[in-house]
């Protein structure tokens, strides 16, 4: 085991401001026990910030975030810049899509270099911090740069979804994706199913690939009451990729009553809300919008809730949305998409296929108040499972002692 480190960079897209990385609210918590002092640095600064735990202090970026290197700093670095331009012709899947993309790329090559730079004056003055990049995109490749010219730093780095897979990128491939695994410590895969990726698309780096899963905080159990209505949540931004116009299309063929309460907003929802107003009139929607993760959680502990919904094409990891519920002991409804499966199973729900049949889903609607998980002993099942697989305090406390090296017992808020 490492010698404890007393302070921990976290490097984020936006948390603390706006509503995103919502997931990130169970695992500050757990690390600012372990670390002395945490500094979270956003990409972006965009939208509210949010309240920080004891501990945690905000450290904003200087600038743009789509600033350029100096000629000082390209001067400087020349030699890792040009290493990290070689590195496409790993990436890349022919020589033309680097050729198609150059002009992007090498703004994205002096974006990192200036990053880099910035982050190695702060390091000048900084007691050996862990620099934790908490998604395997921008502020891996900087801080694999930074690496580069010192290899005592020590630099891990997260694996989500669209940071992952190739086929979730907007180009079909990731560029500087090798470059990063080279330089990271150790990469950690929030799913078994994006580890078994890694190793799979990067075999010469195996050996730094590692499953570390995100977890949830314990709100208590959810009410039980008699499912008369089927009362349903579900929760996510409304994009196509969510698919919530297939969940209208199932309880547009359940024939007993139910009531589906939808957390989240998104472009979609006008469209979506015009859909749902034609379902019949024994289902009962309501729409709660882009809602806290507070306010999200308290509701949980107080309505009655009996199944939860997901029916997303393109999870990354184990969908939190999804953790949250199996948290409160609500049995899940979930199609088998990025890692949910290490969640979704014979102990917590149905795993549906990642294209469902809808008639036979609505079915099975029709047929929840008769089934097993309609029972006190099936939501107690939910809850044991999630308790001993995906529980925020001990993920994220074995997380800290194991992948951040923090080398102690947590220590009290």
């Amino acid at each position: 085991m490492k010698s404890a480190k007393k302070e921990l960079w976290l490097f984020t897209m936006r948390y603390p401001y706006g509503k995103g990385e919502a997931f990130l609210e169970n695992e500050l918590p757990v690390l600012c026990r372990h670390f002395e002092r945490v500094v979270v640095m956003p990409e972006f600064v965009e939208g509210a910030r949010r309240s920080m735990p004891a501990y945690a202090i905000v450290r904003d970026p200087e600038g743009s975030p789509y600033q350029r290197a100096t000629l000082w700093e390209l001067v400087r670095y020349f030699t890792r810049a040009f290493d990290l331009w070689r590195s496409l012709r790993e990436d890349a899947p022919a020589p033309e899509a680097i050729t198609k993309e150059r002009r992007w790329l090498l703004n994205r090559v002096l974006q990192a270099v200036h990053r880099a730079a910035f982050l190695e004056r702060m390091l000048r003055t900084a007691d050996a911090p862990v620099l934790y990049a908490y998604w395997s995109h921008d502020h891996a490749t900087a801080l694999a740069l930074v690496r580069a010219g010192d290899p005592r730093v020590t630099f891990i780095s997260r694996a989500h979804g669209f940071d992952l897979y190739k086929h979730q990128h907007a180009r079909g491939w990731i560029p500087f994706r090798n470059y990063q695994l080279r330089h990271v410590e150790r990469n950690y895969a929030v799913s078994t199913a994006g580890l078994e990726y890694l190793r799979e698309q990067y075999p010469a780096h195996a050996n730094k690939f590692a499953l570390s899963t995100l977890g949830t905080t314990d709100h208590g159990m959810n009410p039980w009451t008699d499912p008369q209505p089927v009362r349903i949540v579900s929760c996510s931004f409304l994009i196509p990729r969510k698919r919530v116009d297939l969940w209208i299309d199932v309880l547009s063929r359940v024939t007993v009553p139910v009531e589906w309460t939808h957390f989240g907003d998104g472009p979609e929802r006008a469209l979506l809300e015009a859909r749902a107003a034609s379902l019949p009139s024994h289902v009962r929607v309501t729409w709660m919008g882009g809602k806290s993760n507070t306010e999200i959680m308290a509701w949980y502990a107080a309505h009655p809730i009996h199944l939860f919904a997901l029916f997303s094409e393109l999870e990354g990891g184990v969908a939190v949305a999804a953790q949250e519920a199996a948290s409160f002991g609500i049995p899940l409804l979930v199609t088998d998409s990025g890692g949910v499966r290490d969640l979704v199973n014979e102990h917590t729900g149905l795993l549906l296929p990642t294209h469902p049949d809808v008639a036979e889903v609505a079915r099975w609607i029709d047929a929840f108040a008769g089934s097993r998980w309609s029972s006190a002993e099936a939501r107690a099942g939910v809850r044991a499972y999630w308790q001993s697989h995906f529980d925020a305090a001990t993920v994220f406390d074995r997380f800290c002692l194991e992948a951040l090296g923090s080398g102690k017992a947590p220590s009290q808020p």
